[in-house]
């Protein structure tokens, strides 16, 4: 009888045990659904069109030696950056500084040798009027012949034929000289005391034509500079988009290429299309201190921003959903239940949309977690923008 008792005490506290075990488990079910939200709120909006372009330089110089001289140095190499007045190479000069030393002392001499005889023979001239003015005196009191006053005066043209022919024989030489002089100071250019060639801007070495101990050429450049203080962007853009541009408007410019994006405004719009594309230019400036890394040719994505509106609904495009009556947005009430709202859209900007009707401002919009949303639906708001 005791064990029989026993047993029925242990089963029903076992079962008690599993009845308080059960009532535990037991749990409301949630029901809501997690979403984000944010006030919709008024703001400025502006179209965006992408285009292609590419990193393109406002000025390149070529720097040529009208020589054929052996280069003794290099000190800088194909994609460097040099300053203006930096020395890119060192050429042997030695011969041509000589040739050119000759060529001003010979240019000197021969003018020294025309002020000197030049000199001598306007002596001999004037000595000459002198003596026709005299004879001219005699012959008008007689004391002199029409033969004498006759012969001064051809002693006169001949003085001066003679000086004219001499000083022009003397100019002809000083020219010849002069032009060799020009001709070597042309060879010169770029080109310092030392032999050193020079960069005239400041850009960077695009080409290179000069290395250690071979000769370079007048008919290739020693080296090509592109300058980097007036770097640009060019694009070709469609008849619709152009319309659209105009100088001094935004544009924002991705170069993956070298890591750069900042804002730009348009330098240039052409006025009319390329023949063969049918395509408008359209150039960029790049603003100062965004230049450094960019080389000409690097691929440019560009966006211009285009019919910009002000105060006007404007929510994170992807809040809108499409389906078949158009498209549409949930908002959120204040008992948390959420509400399809139709939408009509206007412009599309950077990753936001303006909406045109069926908002007004000031509504609680469902940004993350709409798309398991129904009319009605209760929802719990795990993150807000407010």
């Amino acid at each position: 009888m005791k064990k029989t008792i026993l047993c029925v005490a242990i089963a029903l506290t076992m079962l008690f045990l599993l009845c308080s075990c059960g009532e535990e488990e037991v749990q409301e079910p949630d029901n809501t659904t997690p979403v984000e939200i944010a006030m919709v709120e008024k703001g400025s909006i502006s179209a965006e069109s992408n285009v292609s372009g590419q990193v393109a330089s406002g000025n390149q110089e070529s720097v040529f030696v009208a020589l054929s001289v052996r280069c003794t140095n290099v000190y800088v190499e194909v994609g460097d950056y040099v300053s203006a007045g930096q020395t890119i190479c060192t050429l042997d000069m030695t011969s041509t500084w000589a040739n050119y030393e000759t060529a001003v002392k010979s240019y000197e001499a021969a003018q020294k040798s025309y002020n000197d005889q030049a000199a001598v023979l306007s002596k001999q001239v004037a000595m000459a009027e002198k003596n026709v003015e005299d004879t001219q005196a005699l012959f008008e009191i007689g004391a002199a012949s029409q033969m004498e006053v006759d012969n001064a005066k051809l002693q006169l043209e001949n003085a001066r034929a003679s000086m004219n022919s001499a000083l022009s024989q003397l100019e002809v030489s000083i020219q010849n000289y002069k032009a060799n002089i020009a001709q070597l100071e042309s060879s010169l250019v770029n080109i310092d005391r030392n032999g050193n060639v020079v960069a005239p801007i400041s850009g960077n070495i695009l080409s290179l034509n000069a290395a250690k101990n071979t000769f370079v050429s007048p008919s290739a450049p020693v080296a090509t500079i592109d300058s980097t203080s007036d770097r640009e962007i060019t694009t070709a853009v469609s008849e619709a988009l152009v319309s659209k541009l105009s100088v001094g408007g935004k544009a924002n410019v991705v170069i993956a290429s070298a890591g750069k994006e900042f804002q730009a405004s348009i330098a240039s719009v052409d006025q009319s299309p390329n023949p063969q594309t049918r395509l408008y230019g359209v150039t960029i400036r790049i603003p100062s201190g965004s230049a450094g890394g960019l080389l000409s040719g690097m691929f440019a994505d560009i966006t211009f921003f285009t019919d910009t509106q002000s105060n006007v609904v404007v929510v994170p495009s992807e809040a809108i959903q499409t389906g078949l009556d158009g498209q549409y947005v949930y908002t959120v009430d204040s008992s948390n239940l959420a509400h399809k709202i139709t939408v009509e859209t206007g412009l599309v900007g950077n990753g936001v949309t303006e909406i045109t009707a069926g908002l007004t401002g000031g509504e609680k919009l469902v940004t993350v977690g709409q798309f398991y949303l129904s009319e009605g639906a209760e929802v719990r708001i795990v993150s807000a923008e407010v």
